[in-house]
C-alpha cells in the first residue's frame, strides 16, 4: 500500500477550511486577497500543502498568551 509523506499531501479546499476550522468561503477568501500561499493545477483546481497551512497559521494565527501576533503583523 502506498503511503504518502504528510509535507507532500495536497489538500483541497475544503480540507484546507476544515484544518482551520473555517468555511470554504472564508478558506476561498483568504485565498483571493493572496494571504496564504497554494498551488493551482489549472483555472479550477486548487490545492494546498501541509507546509502552506502551517506557514499562515505561524504567521497571522500565532496569538501568544501576551496577546501579541506572531511576526509579519
Amino acid at each position: 500500500m502506498k503511503t504518502e509523506n504528510r509535507e507532500n499531501m495536497l489538500l483541497t479546499e475544503r480540507e484546507a477550511a476544515a484544518f482551520f476550522g473555517w468555511s470554504v468561503f472564508t478558506m476561498r477568501e483568504i485565498r483571493k486577497r493572496n494571504e496564504i500561499e497554494f498551488v493551482k493545477f489549472n483555472s479550477r483546481t486548487i490545492r494546498y500543502t501541509i507546509e502552506q497551512l502551517e506557514d499562515y497559521q505561524r504567521r497571522h494565527l500565532s496569538l501568544t498568551a501576551t496577546g501579541k501576533k506572531g511576526e509579519g503583523q
